[in-house]
């Protein structure tokens, strides 16, 4: 979390915004969405700072409140907030209420609250006691830095991302099974970021029953949350002994048709508040997501490694036309040691 002293006084709205944006990166709230509040003066001289940690905990507009050094400082001031207040009793009560209360003379909002409980509810309560609302600086920024929250809100199902690794020839096991590893330890590490950016890991029960995975985030300082493990067991049974089964994962069986129904086992985790999914599954869970139109992010890993021959590709299935290929839009291309990592949306219509 940045602190209010690490941000410069003076600066413009949208460079306050986006400091605003930039303390929330470090936070786990969800369910709650993740925002950021500044307090300034009128010539931008800033008084405070406050983010939003987790459910339940007071939200941003009020941790920012609270670190007023005195209270009074909040009359004729501006809060600068991420997402708009919420104007609803929850968990805890309005932050539409307590600026009010404060004294707060303006807010600047960088993005509309889709949950429909908010949506517009919250600007309008401010502006009729009296308070300038702006809107709109920094929408895609904020949308940007919370783009589960915003797919939740808006389809009522997480946010998937699906993550494969291949030889540069596209192999991402041997003939043998073996996996580990195909990518470099840096590419590994970086999955585990992955992992701490999503409210759950999903994988099947071949992968369970193969690998053993822990699905929990590993890395050097990491004191965030660590995600719900899931597991598609489809009619497999799951060792006892496997290391999932000791975090007590959610698992999702063959429904009436012989096999898992991906859209409702989406609208179940939307349900229970799961905003965002990493699917880590084989060849055959991966062709699954995909073929369902399930699938809102790819992050591909590409390791330095030529398998030079067939093996099991990354996604199971016949390729017989070219017709038959999902038109991606590629986002990012990064090094990740000595492997490539490519993140790619799907074209709008394409899912």
């Amino acid at each position: 979390m940045r602190r209010a002293v690490d941000i410069v006084d003076g600066l413009g709205v949208d460079e306050l915004m986006l400091a605003a944006i930039d303390a929330t990166r470090s936070t786990y709230p969800h369910p709650n969405p993740r925002v950021g509040a500044v307090i300034v003066t009128p010539d931008h001289t800033v008084l405070s700072l406050g983010v939003c940690h987790g459910d339940g905990l007071a939200h941003a507009e009020t941790t920012a409140l609270d670190a007023l050094s005195d209270s009074s400082l909040a009359k004729g001031a501006t809060a600068i907030v991420t997402l708009e207040p919420c104007s609803h009793q929850g968990r805890t009560p309005p932050c539409t209420d307590a600026l009010i209360n404060a004294g707060i003379a303006k807010v600047v909002v960088g993005a509309v609250d889709p949950d429909p409980r908010v949506s517009g509810s919250g600007i309008r309560r401010l502006s009729e006691a009296g308070v300038e609302v702006l809107t709109g600086i920094a929408n895609e920024a904020v949308i940007a830095a919370d783009p589960a929250y915003f797919h939740h809100r808006q389809f009522g199902i997480p946010r998937v991302t699906l993550k494969m690794a291949a030889t540069l020839d596209g192999q991402a096991a041997a003939l043998d099974g073996t996996s580990q590893w195909i990518t470099s330890a840096e590419a590994r590490d970086d999955v585990h970021r992955l992992r701490s950016e999503n409210d759950a890991v999903l994988v099947g029960a071949g992968t369970v029953i193969a690998d053993d995975p822990s699905l929990t985030v590993r890395r050097d300082g990491y004191e965030g949350p660590q995600p719900l493990p899931i597991v598609v067991v489809g009619n497999r049974e799951i060792p006892r002994e496997s290391k999932v089964m000791e975090r007590d994962p959610l698992m999702y069986g063959l429904e009436t048709q012989g096999s898992v129904d991906l859209a409702e086992m989406l609208k179940d985790l939307g349900s229970r508040g799961i905003m965002s999914v990493l699917v880590e599954g084989g060849p055959t869970l991966a062709r699954s997501f995909v073929t369902s139109g399930t699938v809102d992010s790819f992050v591909w890993y590409v390791a330095a490694k030529l398998a030079a021959g067939t093996g099991f590709p990354a996604i199971a299935g016949r390729f017989e036309s070219i017709a038959e290929a999902l038109d991606l839009i590629v986002v990012d291309v990064q090094m990740v040691g000595p492997d490539i990592r490519v993140t790619a949306v799907p074209t709008e219509g394409s899912a």
